[in-house]
Order: structure tokens, then sequence, then C-alpha cells
């Protein structure tokens, strides 16, 4: 079997698979901006390829993988592939307090607010007391992070850019904002 898809953040992905492995290869454009890190989606999860290093022009990754260790993963058979920018080399740190997570890796307190993170691409977080805050860039211009927690979400600028906030705690499920007095 041979399948190609369009990698989600761009690039391309291209999987062969006999009965026992899968040779996954995943490429995107060298824009310079940064180290970015390859998925390959399923229908239950996502597997880690890793991290796309330069060849030819291009960012390129390959991996062969078993389809056992990729069905644990919830990435078997494959559905898809994403692309996400892990490291960027200029200007796009962390606020000081704040750290750039893949949301695919925090525990949330059901799937689909797992897989809503993970569709709204990386984010910054800031651990506090019991649980910790999620931050997404806010443009009007672009889908909302999480539609479904809207009414949780608050607004704030971090470094000069407009974030939505959200809060969960320590069993990650979500929780009002901070400063508004409920609960």
């Amino acid at each position: 079997m041979e399948r190609q898809y369009r990698l989600e953040g761009g690039g391309s992905l291209t999987v062969r698979a006999d009965s026992l492995r899968a040779a996954v290869e995943a490429e995107h454009p060298a824009d310079g901006r940064g180290l970015y890190k390859a998925y390959l989606r399923g229908p239950a999860g996502r597997a880690l390829l890793g991290t796309l290093a330069p060849e030819g022009g291009r960012l390129r990754i390959r991996r062969t993988l078993t389809l056992d260790a990729l069905e644990r993963q919830g990435a078997w058979p494959p559905a898809g592939g994403e692309v996400e920018l892990a490291f960027s080399f200029g200007g796009e740190g962390a606020p000081a307090g704040w750290r750039r997570v893949d949301p695919g890796r925090l525990s949330f307190g059901e799937e689909a607010l797992r897989a809503m993170a993970v569709r709204a691409g990386s984010a910054l977080c800031r651990e506090e007391g019991e649980g910790f805050t999620l931050a997404w860039p806010f443009s009007c211009a672009r889908p909302f992070p999480l539609p479904a927690l809207f009414c949780l979400a608050r607004a704030a600028e971090l470094e000069g850019e407009r974030h939505v906030l959200f809060r969960f705690g320590r069993d990650g499920w979500p929780g009002p904002p901070e400063g508004t007095g409920v609960c």
C-alpha cells in the first residue's frame, strides 16, 4: 500500500506499508522560520515522526515504524499528518513565565478536548497551582482556537500580541476565566 497526504501546516506525507511496517516520509518547505516536528495522524491519535532536517532545499524526515506501535498510538490506519513549528529561530519564543507546548501531550478531561486543542496547534502554557493555562494567538481573520470553550476564554495581550487564554484544572477539565469570581 502507498498513500500520499497533504500535511496540515504545509507539505506532504507519503506512507508505504507492508503487513508489519510502515515507511513514512514527511516533507515541508524550508522557510527558515525554525525547527518543525512531523506527526502521522490516525483515527484515535497521532505518532511523532520527529524533527524535519534540511535536505535538497526542503525539510524532510523518513521513519520506518511497526504497524503495531502505530496502532498503540492510535495512528494506524493513517488519516493524514501534521507539521508544527516546534522552535522558532526569530522572535517567536515564549513570553516570560510561559513555554511552548504541543497540546497533544497534555492531559485533558476527555478526548474531545484534547482533539480540539491539537487542531488549534502549538500553544503557550503556564502552570498555575493545581492546573494550567493555555494561550493561543487571536485574530478575527483566523478560526477561534477552541470554539466549544468560547464562553470560558479570556482575552489577554502577551508581549504585544493578542491571545485567548483557557484555564484547566489538574484533571484536565476547563474552568472559568481567572478573576471572574465564578466558583
